[in-house]
């Protein structure tokens, strides 16, 4: 006899039932989460370096103006005929030029070594996920390969089973023959009857 659950138990299982739900919703959204944020950590790096970079781009660019009016202003207003790095107002200029493009190249490098980081880590992501599809696939592989196997060894047992069968119905036979051969053989001869 089937009991019954009774309307207690119904809400104890359900709320048993809701709860294993939102514990793998929450799991699962921590995981989620957890990637997303590291995507986006990576992402703010390299949007921060990408900006780095643009920004000294840009000051190189405002340096080279600059450069260009004092060597206008010296060569105009001063009516001088060279310039040299040594010139007054150039030198300084220069060496800043030259700092922003070390920090730039700078910059730059970080970029590529943040690139291949993350080229790094996908590839060993994609690894690991073919790792395990292969894996899964070798798995069914191996069960098909298992149950030809499986199957083959039972069309060979059912072959032997049929070979035995039929050689036992064969010794039978020759066996049942033999033994009415013996049976005449053994058997006393009737003697023709005398009129």
């Amino acid at each position: 006899m089937a009991t019954k659950k009774t309307d207690s138990e119904k809400t104890a299982t359900f709320k048993k039932d809701l709860k294993e739900l939102l514990d793998n919703g929450i799991k699962a959204s921590k995981k989620g989460l957890k990637k997303a944020g590291q995507a986006l950590s990576d992402f703010g790096d390299v949007s921060v370096i990408k900006i780095d970079i643009t920004k000294f781009k840009v000051k190189l660019e405002k340096k080279y103006v600059e450069l260009g009016k004092v060597c206008s202003a010296i060569l105009i207003e001063k009516k001088t005929s060279t310039i040299s790095r040594k010139t007054e107002g150039v030198e300084e200029i220069l060496a800043e030029i030259e700092n922003l493009k070390d920090k730039i190249v700078a910059e730059e490098n970080k970029l590529k070594e943040k690139k291949q980081k993350e080229n790094n880590s996908k590839a060993a992501n994609a690894k690991e996920k073919s790792g395990a599809k292969k894996t899964s696939s070798e798995k069914n592989t191996e069960t098909v390969v298992s149950e030809k196997k499986s199957a083959s060894t039972k069309k060979t047992a059912s072959k032997k089973a049929v070979a035995k069968e039929t050689v036992s119905k064969e010794t039978l036979t020759k066996k049942s023959a033999d033994k009415k051969s013996a049976e005449k053989k053994t058997a006393p001869k009737k003697s023709p009857a005398k009129k």
